[in-house]
């Protein structure tokens, strides 16, 4: 029976005290994966504390994948906890002890095309400082419950049909309620299209909608593989310089192009908010039939604004505009799926392109997924992310500062996503990086560290360091920074 010590003169408060003790017995392995733990009251008298405590203790760790409440049977270890002794911490993403096969090298994914990074992997594991939380849908009870339900004893049978290849039609209208919602606008089921991803979705609306020679406005720098889709295709680039306020149009020609991608939200990398102004002004082009518009929503999910900006979907109510959004970053990686809103007039030609890229998708997760989002649990899974979030992004961003002293941070609005500027007596990103990665801290698709040049509007744009931190517990933020001192 697990028992903590508790040091009642410590600055650390007893919450926190125990939470670390937990996860270091998850860690250790003498708390085990499905071993039950006291309930509440009896938690309450052996260790000594209140009541209260220990709810707040089993919230938090059930909130960060820890532990499991099961309903009339108790609290118990996490199924697969995101740190045990059978695998190699990855803070999140966990990689098997089949790592040590290999001569101790752990080969983590490609975040982006080019990156050819191999890292060694260490007693301690490796710190993965991705764009991701660590905190999948599919680690929240609700979804178990309801992936449980659905092969049990509801509509398993429908598992074995062919799907629409627009998406599951259950699905696609719980898009369009939950669309109309976030954004005030009457979206029709059937212009909602289920995708696999953003880059999917530039394929669609490439092959569909462009011809060889087209001119498309890509922001610079973007997304380097969304840059190579269009490129590869055939297609002129209009490189759209960005500054703090976003998408610089003064010194573009968007009637003159096809196609406007824009990601108004987060602009990646530098995770610059496009500015309310520059929003109408986009919305205007596309209402008046200037320019097809294509807004791109990545990490809006995961807002950390009291009041985020209407989107240009609200604004322009849809007109002439294409709207693509992705549950991956906010939800786990492993949820691929997002939707593409399509206006009438180009539905036609979309659902064609789509029809061949390929034909239907996995029925489970689309049928989860939208009971999710019509019970209200995909909300409330949200809320209950953006509260780790924004506890995660204080403490990297005080830790950050201790190590490197005052930084300029670029748009920390949006969770898990953080950039900052590289103080020029630290020496060269490049070098930072390197030392770094030589430690085990992973900077996943850094893009100042490949050479991406400045502009106009954000001159500083080299000394940029673009990375997540929601990969990154609050209780293992003293080891990365401790690590990397030792390293840089």
């Amino acid at each position: 029976m697990f028992m903590p010590q508790l040091d009642r003169a410590s600055r650390e408060g007893l919450q926190k005290q125990i939470i670390r003790q937990i996860i270091a017995a998850i860690a250790a392995g003498s708390l085990r994966p499905d071993e039950p733990l006291p309930g509440i009251r009896e938690a309450s008298v052996r260790w000594g504390v209140s009541r209260n405590t220990v709810v707040l203790v089993f919230e938090y760790l059930e909130t960060e994948g820890y532990l499991q409440t099961r309903p009339s049977r108790g609290t118990f270890v996490h199924p697969s906890p995101p740190c045990s002794t059978s695998s190699v911490v990855m803070l999140g993403n966990e990689r098997g002890m089949e790592a040590a096969s290999l001569g101790g090298q752990v080969w983590p994914d490609q975040a982006f095309i080019g990156d050819p990074a191999r890292y060694s992997g260490t007693q301690d594991g490796a710190f993965n400082l991705g764009f991701g939380s660590d905190m999948p849908l599919y680690r929240f009870p609700a979804w178990q419950k309801t992936i449980e339900r659905l092969l049990l004893r509801d509509n398993w049978r429908r598992g074995g049909e062919f799907q629409p290849n627009a998406g599951l039609p259950f699905l696609r209208s719980a898009l369009a309620r939950w669309l109309n919602l976030r954004h005030g606008v009457a979206i029709d089921p059937q212009q909602i299209l289920v995708i696999t991803g953003l880059q999917q979705a530039h394929s669609i609306i490439a092959h569909a909608l462009l011809q060889k020679g087209d001119s498309v406005i890509l922001e610079d720098p973007c997304y380097p593989g969304k840059r190579q889709l269009y490129e590869k295709l055939g297609m002129h680039i209009v490189d759209g310089a960005i500054d703090r306020k976003g998408l610089k149009l003064a010194e573009l020609a968007p009637e003159q192009a096809r196609l406007l991608c824009v990601n108004p939200g987060c602009h990646i990398p530098t995770n610059v908010t496009l500015s309310l102004p520059r929003r109408k002004q986009i919305a205007s082009l596309a209402v008046q039939d200037r320019c097809l518009v294509f807004e791109e929503s990545m990490y809006d999910l995961l807002s950390l604004e009291k009041k985020p900006l209407p989107s240009l979907l609200s604004l322009t109510e849809g007109r002439n505009l294409l709207h693509a959004g992705l549950f991956a970053p906010c939800l786990g990686g492993g949820l691929m799926l997002g939707y593409l809103v399509v206006p009438w007039a180009l539905l036609p030609a979309v659902l064609e392109a789509k029809l061949l890229t390929g034909n239907g998708l996995p029925w489970l997760e689309q049928e989860a997924l939208a009971r999710m989002i019509d019970t209200g649990e995909l909300d409330n899974a949200l809320r209950r992310t953006r509260v780790v979030m924004m506890r995660r992004r204080e403490a990297f961003m005080a830790a950050l500062e201790r190590f490197l002293g005052r930084l300029e941070f670029c748009g920390t609005e949006h969770a898990p996503r953080l950039s900052w500027f590289m103080p020029g007596h630290h020496g060269s990103v490049a070098d930072f990086i390197a030392k770094a990665e030589n430690a085990g801290i992973r900077f996943p698709g850094n893009y100042a560290a490949t050479g991406i040049r400045s502009t106009a509007g954000l001159p500083e744009l080299q000394s940029l360091i673009s990375h997540g931190y929601g990969e990154v517990p609050e209780e293992s933020t003293d080891t990365l920074f401790a690590r990397l001192r030792a390293a840089t």
